[in-house]
């Protein structure tokens, strides 16, 4: 359990996401740009650039078996990039009709629709349409009431979470007539139209829902918010279990296996949640130094005015540390993204304002 494999962009990372057997990975560099890197030894090469985008791309999502790219933006569209034959990536626009920047995009488990959040209080469903030969959408609006921040898919294909600014988590049916099959019952309803609530769910101490995620079987919803708080809601018992972490913000979160969920943000560390009978806790923080935490307990005179003489040459403000300036931790500012393993491993990857991509074992 821990690190697997990091690189270090000379850029910040606002977004990324792998290919199915990670050989690639499509980060944005706070810009809007795609860039697809594919690895060469034990180091990334740029292999293409997406520049479609006029304003900064807020997500991009790899759909591992059909190998097609989504890519959304401030700029209120998505597009949906294929690969030819000749190996360039060609981009199809999308219809989203949306009159906000676009927040997150997330493709569906059988890749023949995605969602879209945007600041227009509304999630667009996006599937082809044959007839028009591209890509339309229905939208969710009912009872989202300001901008969708996250949105994440039921293993079912056809439920959907969304978490967004008015402290809300939600789960909605985005059934598609002709394009999905009536889903089996589930906790979470039987009968479920285009539209239908399914659940709602109020953040602890009333913070923006940054990120959302279901659990491996579908059977509970976890949402992150902004008073650094992880809940897991489940329908059956209709109870929400929350965990106060002492850190920062959690903006992203990740549940890779059935007992274990990690959610990371401003504090630079992923922490990992582990189930504790019908509780969660947490476990650990992954890429924690336990060298530079014994050092940092009782720097010197001299190192620590070192410290703030490196800090204020480079603009930056203070932060517990160790000696050197350096955080106790692999990333060294915000983490952006936190990514599920493509092929449906228990890894997971995370991307920052530091321009770090990191890969994690986080086991079962």
């Amino acid at each position: 359990m821990g690190l697997l494999d990091e690189h270090n962009f000379p850029f910040c990372v606002t977004a990324h996401a792998f290919n199915r057997d990670k050989s690639q990975v499509a980060v944005c560099p706070n810009s809007n740009e795609v860039h697809i890197y594919a690895r060469s030894g034990t180091q990334w090469a740029l292999a293409h650039v997406l520049g479609e985008h006029d304003l900064l791309v807020t997500s991009i999502d790899w759909a591992p078996q059909t190998n097609r790219i989504v890519t959304c933006s401030q700029d209120k569209n998505a597009y949906v990039w294929t690969q030819d034959a000749s190996g360039a990536w060609r981009p199809t626009l999308v219809h989203l009709r949306i009159r906000r920047a676009a927040t997150q995009a997330r493709w569906s488990p059988r890749e023949d629709k995605f969602a879209v959040g945007s600041g227009d209080r509304c999630v667009a469903v996006c599937y082809f349409g044959e007839d028009n030969d591209w890509w339309v959408s229905k939208h969710l609006r009912r009872p989202i009431a300001s901008t969708v921040l996250s949105v994440a898919w039921h293993p079912n294909n056809v439920l959907l979470a969304c978490g967004g600014t008015d402290a809300k988590a939600r789960v909605l049916s985005a059934f598609i007539k002709g394009v999905d099959e009536k889903p089996a019952p589930s906790p979470w309803g039987e009968r479920l139209p285009f539209g239908t609530l399914c659940g709602e769910f109020d953040a602890p101490a009333g913070g923006w829902v940054h990120g959302v995620a279901f659990a491996p079987d579908g059977n509970a919803l976890a949402f992150a918010t902004h008073d650094a708080s992880l809940s897991v809601a489940s329908p059956q018992t209709a109870s929400v279990v929350s965990v106060r972490t002492p850190g920062l913000p959690l903006v992203a979160l990740s549940w890779p296996a059935q007992s274990t969920i990690v959610a990371a943000g401003h504090d630079c560390s992923p922490v990992v949640f582990a189930r504790d009978g019908d509780t969660w806790r947490v476990a650990r923080r992954l890429g924690e130094d336990d060298q530079r935490r014994s050092a940092a307990a009782s720097p010197s005179g001299n190192s620590a005015f070192n410290l703030f003489r490196q800090l204020d040459s480079r603009s930056q403000p203070a932060r517990a540390s160790g000696g050197d300036g350096a955080l106790k931790s692999v990333h060294q500012n915000t983490i952006t993204a936190v990514r599920a393993d493509p092929a449906g491993g228990s890894d997971v990857s995370s991307s920052g304002l530091d321009g770090k991509l990191a890969l994690w074992s986080v086991g079962a």
